[in-house]
This record gives C-alpha cells, structure tokens and sequence, in this order.
C-alpha cells in the first residue's frame, strides 16, 4: 500500500518565483571552473583598470598591452618614413638655402639619414618584441608578454641614463601595463576562461 503525504505538510505559496526574485545570483548554484573558483572568482572583474582604479579606467590589461604595442610600432614606423622624407626634402633643397642659416647641405642631409638609419633599425628590432607583446596578450601567454616587458625595461634603463625625460615616461607608461597583466596572468585573475568577466572599455576599442 503506498502511503501519502497529507496536502498540509507541502509548502503552499500563492505568489509565482519570478514575481520575488530580486535579480541576485544566490536563488541558483553557480557553475564555475575550478581555475576561476581557486581565484575566488564568481562573476566579479578583479582585474586592475589601466589608469584607473576601483572600476574605473581606460580599458582591462590585456587590451592595455595590445594598445601599447601597437602604438609603438606606428611611433617607430612614423619615424622612419618621417626621416626618410626629409632626407629626400634635403636633397632636393637648392645649396644657397643653408647659406643663412650657417649649415651646410651636406651636414644637414648626413643629420638626416643618420635619424632615418636609427629609426629603421630601430623598427627592425622593436616591431618583432612589439609583436611578441601583442601575441601573448591575445593568446594569454606569459613568455611573449614577458619578452616585451624586458624590452621596454631596457628602454626605461636607457633613457634614465641618457637622461631623456620624455622617452623615460614614455617607455615607463609602456611598460606598466605588462607589468599588471603579467602579475594577474600568474595570478589567474587573467585568463582565457575568465576573460568575459574582466573585460572593459570605456570607448570601442
């Protein structure tokens, strides 16, 4: 004989789920990945905010360090076919023109395609370790990001000595955001599983 369970003993409400539900995350167990629990992770962004802090901000990390390599690529490209340019300006320019100003063409134009060798070289170093930053920062590897930072710690190092202020603060800003997205790719606060959360912008890029 199967036994029953009287009516009273069954939880009665007259007033539907949805129409109380306040919209917090606790009316349902959470799914999460081991990695993301371990980090203490359950749909908050934790990540560091590049200018910013306490959820303000530019933009995450990882877009920081794409932005920041990419810029530097179009700096040193810039350059180069800046210099390029001016060195055919130079050499078009007529003899008397440098008469006045008491150099001559030849110093000028030496001047010149000395700057657009440094920025070619320097293109041809710095775009593959530009590149080894943006590579890391979309796959979330932490060797090519690392490889990066190296080389703007290089550059800060340089500038202190020469004591070139501008390209010190530069190469600084620059390195900062490697800096950041390394410690939370080590720390698994970054990650491709986790990235959704940490993801921000203040703009479209």
């Amino acid at each position: 004989m199967t036994s029953q369970i009287p009516n009273q003993h069954l939880p009665v409400s007259t007033v539907d789920d949805d129409d109380v539900y306040d919209g917090s995350v606790d009316r349902y167990d959470m799914l999460v990945s081991a990695e993301v629990a371990a980090a203490g992770r359950m749909g908050l962004a934790q990540g560091h905010r590049c200018c910013g802090r306490n959820g303000s901000g530019c933009c995450d990390m990882r877009r920081a360090v794409v932005i920041v390599n990419a810029v530097d690529i179009a700096i040193c490209l810039f350059y180069a076919l800046y210099f390029a340019i001016a060195a055919e300006v130079v050499e078009e320019t007529p003899d008397d023109a440098y008469d006045r100003s008491g150099t001559t063409k030849d110093e000028v134009e030496w001047m010149v395609v000395k700057m657009e060798h440094v920025f070619i070289i320097l293109s041809a170093v710095k775009i593959p370790l530009n590149s080894c930053g943006i590579y890391g920062a979309v796959k979330f590897q932490y060797r090519p990001v690392a490889v990066a930072l190296v080389a703007y710690s290089i550059q800060v190092f340089f500038h202190a000595v020469t004591m070139n202020i501008g390209g010190f603060f530069l190469a600084g800003f620059f390195l900062y955001p490697h800096v950041l997205f390394l410690r939370e790719l080590k720390s698994g606060v970054m990650s491709e599983m986790n990235y959704p959360t940490e993801k921000f912008s203040c703009c479209c890029v």
